[in-house]
């Protein structure tokens, strides 16, 4: 038992490193393709200055310091609206550097008078203002679904109560735990491009480069940014938030220890290997020395250290009168340790089963059969982690006096309420739910076979979370 449960704590660590990483792929693609449109923006800037002003395709640096004059000028002051309203936007998201931009408007405004080098250096400050804000925003959103989900499926998985809070996310993401947090390091990496781009272009004309030059030197900075910075900072940081989830997760299970693990990383640092199946107590963790990350682009993770034996005997105490086989009770120990994720999404969604889903399904729908019933209140506390659109449809479907029909195992807690800050917490009488907790005793857990049938009876809303009420239909 010992071997299998290191094994399946190892699978299902690294399931959720790469659920983690999958996340921030999409972010990561985003972000390219606003550097890219900033690229395209800047070049067709270039490419009319050069139309425009140079001669044997040089732009002098007498020409640069040329004055704008007539629709130039008129056209120059239009773009010093559109850094007024970014202003506006970054003053609700990013105070620190809504104060820097807005000392360059003062500047901009309070000339009569703008060279072409001018134009091109604002420029560059606005489209990177632009790409750092949207990336900075959709970041700071991955990173919460990604702790929130790990966390939550931690604990699960340690059979042990949520104590998810919206607070508790926010200070681990916003923590500056390598010196600065994702959105300074997602500005100061804007900041940086920025200082080197302007300085191809003030270089280029002094110099008198080649206007078309000049722009293939900006591309190439800029895909250098691409490949190397945008990606270094977005995996190092999804791994950092997903690996600070799993150790919030271990400290509320109260586990002491953990074994390092780097089997993941295809190109595992010197430091990784070395750390590699090491163990180290939970108490004297260190990001960077014996916790991960420990470089950029990191993929190293951990696993528990657990008495599994201790843990096979507590599982095991379950009510006497009905005995489970023993595939029966594999079939309830492997849906409380965590894997019911994957099974009941199959089935919310009406998927076709595997093979081994079908074999399970049919092992636990019997195991639920000898159950004893539960007749009492229970709860179920439900998170979308700011998917706005689930909420609503969620909402939508669970309307006073409509029925509704889980066609996926519902699992519920006739205990503490297994999470007071989830976006809705659904109260139900039970009279046939499955008491499973003699195999669960941390979350006092309450199962309702699949394709269960509720009509909702009260629907309210306390201080902006949801609370619905419903009683189990009768057949």
């Amino acid at each position: 038992m010992a071997k299998m449960s290191k094994e399946y704590w190892e699978k299902r660590q690294h399931e959720r490193e790469a659920k983690a990483y999958s996340s921030i792929l999409e972010v990561e693609k985003e972000y390219k393709e606003a550097l890219e449109r900033a690229r395209i923006n800047i070049s067709k800037n270039i490419a009319y200055i050069s139309d425009k002003y140079m001669k044997d395709n040089r732009l002098s640096h007498n020409k640069a310091m040329k004055l704008l004059l007539g629709d130039d000028y008129k056209a120059w002051k239009r773009d010093l609206h559109n850094y007024m309203k970014e202003w506006k936007q970054l003053k609700r998201t990013a105070p620190w550097e809504a104060r820097k931009l807005w000392l360059e408007i003062e500047t901009l405004s309070a000339r009569s008078r703008m060279n072409v080098l001018d134009t091109l250096r604002a420029q560059i400050d606005y489209e990177l203002i632009q790409v750092s804000d949207k990336a900075v925003q959709a970041t700071g959103k991955a990173l919460f679904a990604v702790y929130g989900n790990t966390y939550q499926e931690v604990v699960k998985d340690l059979g042990v109560k949520s104590m998810f809070s919206e607070n508790m996310v926010k200070a681990v993401i916003d923590r500056p735990w390598s010196g600065a947090n994702y959105s300074s390091r997602l500005w100061g990496n804007s900041e940086k491009l920025a200082r080197v781009l302007k300085q191809e272009v003030a270089t280029g004309l002094i110099q008198g480069i080649n206007l078309k030059t000049m722009g293939k030197r900006i591309s190439d900075r800029i895909e250098g940014a691409k490949k190397n910075d945008v990606e270094r900072l977005l995996r190092t940081e999804v791994n950092y938030t997903m690996n600070q989830a799993t150790l919030d997760g271990y400290r509320d299970a109260k586990i002491e220890k953990y074994t390092f693990d780097a089997t993941l990383d295809s190109r595992t640092s010197q430091i990784c290997a070395g750390l590699n199946g090491e163990t180290f107590e939970l108490s004297k963790a260190v990001v960077g020395v014996n916790y991960p990350p420990m470089h950029p682009r990191c993929r190293s993770t951990t696993t528990p250290v657990i008495d599994f034996e201790a843990l096979g005997k507590q599982l095991q105490r379950k009510e006497e009168s009905d005995k489970l086989t023993e595939e029966e009770f594999l079939a309830v120990r492997k849906y409380i340790g965590g894997q019911s994720y994957a099974l009941n999404e199959s089935l919310r969604n009406r998927r076709e089963l595997s093979d081994d889903y079908k074999q399970w399904s049919r092992d636990l729908d019997k195991a639920l059969d000898k159950m004893p019933k539960y007749q009492g209140e229970v709860t179920r506390s439900i998170g979308f982690f700011g998917q706005k659109e689930q909420l609503k449809e969620f909402l939508q479907i669970h309307k006073v006096g409509e029925d509704v029909e889980y066609p996926a195992y519902t699992s519920t807690t006739k205990g503490e309420i297994y999470n007071p800050d989830a976006d809705i917490l659904v109260k139900i009488k039970s009279k046939s739910g499955r008491d499973i907790s003699s195999m669960n005793k941390e979350e006092q857990e309450i199962v309702y076979p699949r394709n269960s049938k509720f009509t909702v009876v009260n629907f309210k809303v306390n201080y902006g979370k949801y609370e619905i009420e419903m009683e189990e239909k009768d057949e």
